[in-house]
């Protein structure tokens, strides 16, 4: 018969355990034991081969069950596919359910200067062989990285809604309106022209933060852009942005716990309307942990999600597609 690429892929590989048993033990009987099958299984499924193949692939000699020419093919190609799918699911096997190997996620830079990451750290102390890859961006690039699978998972300080994603309530995160100690206290805005009138420094997420301070704090939801902003001051990260600040430049909204030592060694002075002062924050946003919905998680990555979500147990319990 002719044989064709599409004939083969008909080829049942679970064919090939009895098939191989046959060739080892030179003997029906023997292969039977060493499958764990009954002879008759054997000798059924090695016609199934012949069958499909269309040839004979063994000859009896004597007390022996020998190989064919086309037997001793199949036979090489048999071992090579056995041994390739054996290293396959030894690799899958590392891949996903070991705890080695890289988890890479994103964050805006506001999360470095968080505890979490500290605490991160000490956890990972006990599973020297994961390994962290961390990119700091705003939650847009998280987002972005995230869906172009650059990424195992991130943080980002906007709740989504994309049926792609699986998001998990990781931590609130607080934003301040700032100015230098060395400045004149300045008056709150009382509204976005009065705040859109003060020189301002940006970084990278700034905008993130301003908006959901405009939101709380002016009642107003549309979100600004940069160029609606009187930019005195840019700097890539938030750090520098701070030292710009305090220097004088012009002002910045900023999650507290990033300016917190520099409030509290006085550098840098809290913007508060009469109005509130007093009052908890209003400018506050969930920070959350997101995550592809249809991209299988590593046990590694699972493991540090779980890490990061016990910091913060009292939100909601870790899903137990985390604790697999």
């Amino acid at each position: 018969m002719g044989w064709t690429a599409s004939d083969f892929e008909r080829l049942d590989p679970r064919l090939f355990r009895s098939f191989l048993a046959v060739v080892k033990t030179q003997s029906f009987t023997g292969a039977a034991a060493a499958a764990s099958l009954t002879q008759g299984a054997v000798s059924q499924q090695v016609a199934r081969l012949e069958e499909r193949i269309g040839v004979q692939l063994f000859v009896r000699v004597g007390n022996k069950v020998l190989t064919t020419p086309a037997g001793q093919l199949l036979t090489e190609y048999a071992r090579a596919y056995m041994e390739h799918a054996t290293h396959f699911l030894e690799q899958i096997n590392e891949e996903f359910e070991s705890l080695r190997g890289t988890v890479r996620y994103a964050m805006p830079e506001s999360c470095i200067h968080s505890p979490h990451f500290s605490r991160l750290l000490d956890r990972r102390k006990s599973h020297s062989e994961i390994v962290l890859a961390i990119d700091l961006k705003p939650s847009a690039g998280v987002l972005a990285d995230l869906m172009n699978g650059d990424i195992d998972f991130g943080f980002v300080n906007r709740e989504v809604s994309q049926a792609a994603l699986v998001s998990y309530p990781f931590c609130f995160e607080e934003y301040v309106l700032l100015q230098s100690a060395d400045d004149e206290a300045l008056t709150c805005p009382a509204t976005l022209d009065d705040l859109l009138a003060l020189p301002m420094v940006v970084y990278p997420g700034m905008l993130d933060c301003l908006n959901r301070w405009i939101d709380a704090y002016l009642a107003e939801s549309d979100p600004v852009n940069v160029l609606a902003l009187r930019v005195t001051g840019e700097f890539n990260d938030m750090r520098g942005a701070l030292a710009m600040v305090e220097g004088c430049l012009g002002y910045t909204v900023m999650p507290r716990h990033v300016a917190a030592p520099a409030l509290a060694q006085g550098r840098l002075r809290e913007i508060i309307s009469a109005h509130h002062e007093g009052v908890a924050s209003l400018a506050q946003q969930m920070v959350w942990i997101v995550r592809l919905k249809e991209r299988h998680m590593p046990a590694r990555v699972r493991r540090v999600i779980q890490w990061f979500l016990e910091m913060h147990g009292e939100l909601r319990p870790v899903p137990e597609e985390l604790l697999r």
